[in-house]
């Protein structure tokens, strides 16, 4: 079994059959799609940014929950923390480093990271779900994405680079899951870079029409079958 984002970074010759366009519409996508919502962050030289990434994003949940039900501060960190280790703890024979804390200027970092995320997922962005599950099809388990909101799926990048095919391809394995599923209605999808201070969003439809010159309903048949029969080489 792997999970969504596996697939997605994967089997090459699948989708360049699938979305044979999907390069095409990346490049469009990073010169005249992009929304800006803040300045570039300065970029610090340290290895640890995914950690980095991660417990903003933690934070970023915590404190949306405590909207709902209010929690302390040092509770709050100590959840996003705990979860950050969580999440990171498959990549530790990546040299992730989970047992040194964060130094002053990470904690800035990542504050300024959790802020400007908060403030992108405001008012009628405000999320219904964060880290929403998606049941697992086939030989791809149970997967989890980033920000459900009443009209986006949103996947967050925190990296200085620009976004990639394989970013839209994750989403669209989400959106493919979810349509086996048929859990949530998901209209459109976006991404969303808080380090660089990009978003973009666009409709799933127009999208796959765009990347693969097909409709949504049979491109995410296409990939369901993939996922269910396992007939496919990387």
């Amino acid at each position: 079994m792997i999970d969504a984002a596996t697939f997605s970074s994967t089997y090459s010759a699948f989708w360049a059959e699938a979305a044979p366009m999907l390069e095409h519409f990346t490049r469009r996508l990073n010169l005249e799609y992009l929304d800006r919502f803040d300045v570039p962050m300065k970029s610090e030289k340290t290895g640890r940014k995914a950690l980095i990434a991660e417990f903003a994003f933690s934070m970023m949940v915590e404190v949306l929950r405590c909207a709902e039900k209010p929690t302390n501060s040092a509770k709050l960190h100590e959840n996003a923390w705990n979860d950050t280790r969580r999440r990171l703890r498959p990549f530790l024979g990546q040299g992730v480093d989970l047992d040194a804390p964060l130094q002053q200027s990470e904690k800035a970092e990542a504050a300024e990271i959790e802020k400007r995320l908060i403030a992108f997922f405001k008012g009628t962005n405000l999320p219904m779900k964060t880290r929403p599950l998606f049941k697992g099809c086939g030989f791809v388990d149970a997967s989890e994405g980033d920000i459900l909101t009443k009209s986006t799926l949103f996947e967050v990048k925190t990296v200085d680079r620009s976004f990639r095919g394989a970013d839209l391809r994750q989403l669209l394995t989400y959106a493919a899951l979810n349509s086996a599923s048929r859990e949530a209605e998901i209209p459109s999808i976006g991404l969303v870079n808080p380090r660089r201070g990009v978003s973009f969003e666009m409709s799933v439809g127009q999208l796959c029409v765009d990347i693969s010159g097909r409709s949504a309903e049979d491109l995410f048949a296409m990939i369901v079958q993939v996922f269910s029969s396992g007939e496919l080489s990387r």
